[in-house]
């Protein structure tokens, strides 16, 4: 898990740059503040979600936050980015 969360913190954040860098492309004024939001909290909760997995089992339970959180940030950027 350990391995794991060091792999999200740098996936979230990439995944973080290619938002910015599409709503720069697509010329989106102002920014999908939702999409923006929630993409923050997935880049923050998974790793330490994975952190705390693997110092205890319990935390397992906790990983609906950041896969919601970044399944919102997708779909809202798809729907008020890509498809307006």
């Amino acid at each position: 898990m350990v391995r794991l969360g060091h792999i999200s913190f740098l996936g979230t954040g990439l995944l973080n740059l290619g938002f910015a860098l599409s709503a720069v492309s697509l010329s989106l004024d102002p920014l999908p503040q939702v999409a923006s939001l929630t993409f923050l909290v997935g880049a923050v909760t998974m790793p330490t979600v994975c952190f705390l997995s693997a110092w205890h089992d319990c935390f397992r339970h906790m990983f609906f936050i950041p896969v919601a959180s970044l399944i919102v940030a997708v779909v809202d950027f798809l729907i008020e980015g890509l498809l307006s």
